[in-house]
């Protein structure tokens, strides 16, 4: 072979090599500043709320309302019931997370309609559980349908898990008689308090 095929092969190969290693360098990273990896933006505040299943039709569960970073609200509604004229419960909730605000509750439009006149007595004894009776009063009829029978306002208090559980529960016709087959689904709470 030629001197200048040797050397036009070596000068080929030197900048194909020089070309492979710049390509490999990625063009640096910027300088790096040598501060480390960065860290993770802190949790956001606020409280979650997770169904413990899908309600059913004939059924009383618990679902989120609004919330911001200190105010939850839990709000009570039904899905396909016939004939609701009230309804007892107790709600345990996690006291060492939430604290419930009584001037926050208010009556959904469930068993309200048409003028209708309603009773309603919550009392969080002891503390964590709600005692609640909630009923249309006087001669109407019950109700068929599904939406909001109430809405529980819970200030956060601290960091953590727990769960809301519907105990001691009763749903009642308009001839006063319990509705045993009404099913009733709890759920759970996640707190990220300020």
């Amino acid at each position: 072979m030629s001197p200048r095929v040797k050397s036009g092969c070596s000068l080929v190969c030197a900048v194909g090599i020089a070309a492979l290693a710049f390509a490999g360098c990625g063009g640096g990273g910027g300088g790096g500043g040598g501060g480390g990896p960065t860290a993770p933006p802190p949790p956001t505040s606020g409280v979650s709320f997770s169904a413990a299943g899908p309600p059913g039709a004939n059924s009383v569960y618990l679902d989120a309302g609004s919330s911001t970073s200190t105010r939850f609200v839990l709000e009570v509604r039904v899905s396909e019931v016939v004939d609701l004229y009230g309804v007892s419960l107790d709600l345990e909730y996690p006291q060492d997370l939430l604290q419930f605000q009584a001037d926050g509750t208010r009556e959904g439009d469930f068993l309200t309609g048409q003028g209708t006149r309603t009773e309603i007595e919550i009392a969080d004894r002891p503390k964590g559980n709600l005692v609640i009776g909630y009923s249309r009063f006087g001669d109407d009829p019950g109700v068929d349908g599904s939406g909001l029978l109430l809405a529980l306002e819970f200030s956060a208090l601290a960091d953590g898990n727990g769960s809301f559980v519907i105990d001691d529960n009763d749903a009642f016709g308009s001839g006063g008689g319990v509705q045993a087959d009404v099913s009733w689904v709890s759920g759970s709470v996640s707190v990220n308090a300020p």
